[in-house]
């Protein structure tokens, strides 16, 4: 049996190669891909002595706990799987991608300390530990967020955001998953973000996949902005979207709109209406509200162009003293329903006849 890493559905068929949902790699059922060897008294790469599993993450690999033993430093380890790497040209894209994360420099971000490739062939990356959880698995835990909190999560997600659109960089994968929350020694909670395993950088080369930590060449479709998943249109603002719908999610208990899997994705930004915060949370205040579906909008016209643009923003709004509004229910935005745009429906159009000739080809 295999299984899709985006919509988890698990797929008998074992020489299915992607999954018919979303169209997203498969990995087999109970491989994380990075051996059996791998226990406490390994040592990986000749540097890093595993000392036992680490906590888990979305995508496809296996996290571990490790000593970098010259420099007696405690690192996360993020194994792939080893067919990640199928030739040199996967080789130098994966040390491209990582090269150009370890370049990033924000203290919201995770910083990537090393990377390799063992001699049999699986690559590795050495991690900044964050003692913090997932938001996404606090959510689940939880429930909805405190508003404080998710107002936290927003400025540094957006700073973090900020400096990798400064660098060229888009993230593609920004989620609950991707959003660590930590507390520092003084007990002030500080988010960090990870998960660039999607990362493009803008004006490379035109190679849409991206190999490191998932190993998949989509993101969740719950979270890919229409203009993305329609029309293969890639800005910073596919960033800005995700993180709307993450934030949402974190204050709501769910998205604006249900989207599981890439159909539902395209129906609902063809015609759907995304749901207004204050049905879900009255108690969030109207001014952040209407910042938040800038975040989220549909159009990329009405949506914020750059992190540092959304981060300036709602800082105004903490200057003016955001918590002191009440929400109001107030309907959807009207650019987000309505008629779908012509660009719109040719590229829904377009990408429902890939969608329907994979599935053929997969059955086939």
């Amino acid at each position: 049996m295999r299984i899709c890493p985006v919509c988890e559905k698990i797929w008998p068929n074992a020489e299915l190669e992607r999954c018919p949902n979303d169209g997203s790699p498969l990995y087999a059922l109970g491989q994380s891909g990075a051996g059996p060897d791998l226990g406490p008294g390994a040592v990986v790469g000749g540097k890093y002595e595993v000392l036992s599993e680490g906590p888990k993450r979305g995508g496809a690999g296996r996290t571990l706990l490790a000593r970098q033993q010259r420099l007696d430093r405690i690192v996360e380890l993020r194994m792939l799987p080893r067919d990640t790497i199928r030739g040199p040209s996967d080789e130098a894209r994966f040390l491209r991608e990582v090269t150009t994360w370890g370049k990033l420099r924000s203290e919201h971000l995770v910083r990537l300390y090393d990377s390799g490739v063992t001699p049999d062939g699986m690559p590795y990356m050495a991690l900044e530990v964050v003692e913090g959880g997932v938001m996404g698995e606090r959510l689940r835990r939880e429930g909805p967020q405190p508003f404080a909190r998710v107002v936290t999560l927003a400025a540094h997600a957006l700073d973090a955001l900020a400096a990798a659109h400064e660098a060229s960089v888009i993230h593609r994968d920004v989620s609950p998953e991707a959003l660590l929350l930590e507390v520092t020694p003084e007990g002030v909670e500080r988010a960090r973000l990870t998960g660039f395993g999607l990362a493009k950088q803008v004006g490379g080369d035109d190679d849409p996949t991206a190999i490191t930590m998932t190993g998949m060449f989509l993101g969740n479709p719950a979270y890919m902005a229409p203009e993305w998943m329609m029309r293969g249109e890639l800005t910073p603002a596919v960033d800005l979207f995700a993180l709307g719908i993450t934030l949402y999610e974190l204050l709501a208990g769910q998205r604006p709109v249900k989207v599981t899997n890439t159909s539902e994705a395209l129906a609902a930004y063809v015609k759907g209406t995304p749901t207004p915060l204050a049905a879900h949370r009255p108690d969030v205040p109207a001014a952040f509200a209407r910042w938040l579906e800038r975040l989220y909008a549909f159009d990329p016209a009405q949506r914020f162009v750059r992190a540092a643009d959304a981060l300036r923003a709602l800082e105004a709004l903490q200057d003016a003293g955001l918590r002191t509004e009440a929400v109001s229910p107030v309907a959807a935005p009207p650019e987000q329903g309505g008629p779908p745009s012509r660009a719109m429906v040719v590229g829904v159009a377009g990408l429902v006849a890939l969608v329907g000739v994979t599935l053929w080809f997969l059955r086939g």
